[in-house]
C-alpha cells in the first residue's frame, strides 16, 4: 500500500431529537465548504495543541436536507450541529470562516431568508447573528472575510444594495461600513483582501466607475485608493494580492490591457510593468507570495504564458524561466509553497501536464517528476502544503486521479489509491484536522465522501469496509451521487 498513511472515510446516522428510539441509518452526503476551527481553551485547560481542533462543513441528509455538519476526525465524533431549516428543505451553509471562538456562515431557516449565522458546535450555540433584512427577505452575505478584529462581508439589507458589512460577532456590533453607492444596486463589493487590520476591495460607484478601495471599518476610514481608468470608466479589477505593506493589483487600463499595479492605502498606486508593452494584455494569473516576491504566469508576446516573479517593481518583475522555449505556453498554474519552494503544474512539450518546482531561479525551476512518464499527463491539481507535505491530486493510467504527496525534500509519493484501479476519487479540500488531514474524495462507487488521513496511525472507523484491507474504511458512509 503506497504511503505511511491511513486513508478514512467518515459518517454517521443520527437520530434528531424527538425522532423514533432506533437512529436513522441513511447517512449524509455531498460534504462541502470544509474549514477547521480551533476553540478556546476553556474546555482544554492544559492546552493540548489538537484537543480543540474541529471541522465544519455542510452536508445533505434526508431528514434534514443541507446543513451544517462537524467532526473531530472520528466516526463518533461526526454529527450533525444544528436541522436550521426545520425538515427536509435545508437551510444550505455557505461561505464557512472561523472568526474567534465560532464559525460564521451565511444559512436560510426558511423565516429570515438567507442570512449570517454562527455555530460553536452545538445546537443551542447555532443562532442568527442578525436579521439585516427584515422578514423573509434575504440580505444574502457573501465573501466573508477576517481582516484584523472584524468579520467583514456584502450583503443587502433591503435600503442600500449590496455594500461593505462588518461584524464583531454580536448583533449590536453588525453594521454596514459605508455606503459607497447610495441607493438600491449598492457598490458590489468584491475581491475582498485582508491586509492586517485593513481591507483592500473592489466596489463600484457613478463618480469614479469600478475601482479599489480600502477601509478600517469605519466610514470615514474607507476611501477610493485608485483610478486607474480616470473619471467614470470602470476598471476591470481582477484580483488583489497584499505583498509587504502594498497591494498588487491585476488590473486593465485602456493604453496597457491587462497588466501589474500596485496601490497602498495611501493611494500610492502605479502600473508595476508593462510586461507586453502596448495595448495587448499579458493578462497575469495564478498570483502566489513566496518571500518578498509573487509568483505569476503572464504572456509577455515572445515566450507564451510562462512563470513570472515581481517585488513590486519594474526592475524585480521578470520571467522566471521558459519552461517551454519560443512562444509555445508552459501553463504553469495552481501555484503552491512549500519551506520557501514554489510547486506548480506546468509543461515543457515532452512531458505533459506535472508537477515543477522552483527557488526563484531559472537554474533552480525544473520539473519535481513525471508522474504520468512520457508525453501525457498527470495534470496535478488542488496542491495544498499542510506541515511539511505537499498534498495534491495527480492522474496516472493504472489508478486514475488520486492523492499523492511530495514530503520535504522527496519525490511525490502516491498516498492512497482511495478509489482503487483505474478509477478516479478527485481528491480536493484539503485541510489539516490536528494531527490528521481531511478531504473530499469519491470512493468505488462514484460518491463523494468524507475522508480522513491519519499520520502514522491505522484505524478502522465504523461497520464497513469499502475494500478487505483493514486500512480503508467506510463506516456507514457519507455519499452523494455525482
Amino acid at each position: 500500500m503506497p504511503g505511511a498513511l491511513a486513508a478514512i472515510a467518515i459518517g454517521v446516522g443520527f437520530s434528531l431529537p424527538g425522532a423514533a428510539d432506533e437512529p436513522s441509518r441513511a447517512s449524509f452526503t455531498a460534504p462541502a465548504g470544509l474549514i477547521v476551527h480551533v476553540g478556546n481553551g476553556d474546555s482544554n485547560p492544559r492546552g493540548d495543541a489538537t484537543l480543540n481542533h474541529r471541522l465544519f462543513f455542510g452536508a445533505s441528509h434526508p431528514d434534514t436536507g443541507f446543513e451544517l455538519w462537524t467532526s473531530d476526525g472520528t466516526d463518533a465524533g461526526t454529527r450533525p450541529v444544528k436541522d436550521i431549516r426545520a425538515g427536509f428543505r435545508g437551510s444550505y451553509p455557505a461561505s464557512l470562516t472561523s472568526f474567534r471562538n465560532r464559525v460564521f456562515f451565511a444559512a436560510d431557516d426558511g423565516v429570515h431568508g438567507l442570512e449570517l449565522w454562527a455555530s460553536d458546535g452545538t445546537a443551542d450555540g447555532t443562532t442568527l447573528t442578525k436579521d439585516l433584512q427584515r422578514g423573509n427577505a434575504a440580505s444574502t452575505p457573501t465573501a466573508l472575510t477576517v481582516a484584523g478584529e472584524y468579520l467583514y462581508f456584502v450583503a443587502d439589507d433591503g435600503e442600500h444594495g449590496h455594500e461593505l458589512w462588518r461584524s464583531n460577532g454580536t448583533p449590536e456590533g453588525t453594521s454596514l461600513v459605508a455606503d459607497i453607492s447610495p441607493g438600491t444596486t449598492g457598490s458590489v463589493p468584491r475581491h475582498l483582501t485582508a491586509a492586517g487590520s485593513l481591507l483592500f476591495f473592489v466596489a463600484s460607484e457613478p463618480a469614479s466607475g469600478t475601482e479599489v478601495w480600502v477601509t478600517d471599518g469605519t466610514s470615514s476610514g474607507t476611501r477610493r485608493v485608485t483610478d486607474i481608468n480616470p473619471g467614470a470608466l470602470d476598471t476591470n479589477v481582477q484580483s488583489l494580492q497584499v505583498l509587504d505593506d502594498f497591494v498588487v493589483v491585476v488590473a486593465a487600463d485602456e493604453d496597457h490591457g491587462i497588466e501589474l499595479w500596485r496601490t497602498d492605502a495611501h493611494a500610492n498606486t502605479r502600473m508595476i510593468k508593462d510586461i507586453r508593452p502596448g495595448p495587448t494584455a499579458s493578462r497575469p494569473r495564478y498570483l502566489q507570495q513566496l518571500n518578498h516576491s509573487i509568483y505569476f504566469q503572464a504572456d509577455d508576446g515572445k515566450h507564451g504564458f510562462e512563470l513570472w516573479r515581481t517585488d513590486g517593481t519594474e526592475r524585480g518583475t521578470q520571467l522566471v524561466k521558459d519552461i517551454r522555449p519560443g512562444a509555445e505556453s508552459s501553463l504553469p498554474s495552481h501555484l503552491a509553497t512549500l519551506n520557501g519552494t514554489l510547486f506548480f503544474a506546468a509543461m515543457d512539450g515532452n512531458h505533459g501536464v506535472e508537477l515543477w518546482q522552483s527557488d526563484g531561479t531559472a537554474s533552480g525551476t525544473r520539473m519535481t517528476a513525471d508522474i504520468n512518464p512520457g508525453v501525457d499527463s498527470s495534470s496535478p491539481g488542488q496542491l495544498t502544503a499542510i506541515g511539511d507535505s505537499l498534498y495534491f491530486a495527480a492522474g496516472t493510467p493504472a489508478h486514475g486521479w488520486e492523492l499523492w504527496r511530495v514530503k520535504g525534500g522527496t519525490q511525490p509519493a502516491l498516498v492512497k489509491d482511495v478509489r482503487a484501479g483505474k478509477d478516479s476519487s478527485y481528491p480536493n479540500q484539503f485541510v489539516a484536522l490536528g494531527n490528521k488531514i481531511a478531504f473530499v474524495g469519491d470512493d468505488d462507487r462514484g460518491q463523494a465522501r468524507l475522508w480522513i488521513l491519519d499520520r502514522g496511525i491505522t484505524r478502522l472507523l465504523g461497520e464497513q469496509s469499502i475494500t478487505p484491507s483493514a486500512e480503508t474504511s467506510l463506516p456507514r458512509s457519507g455519499t452523494s451521487g455525482r
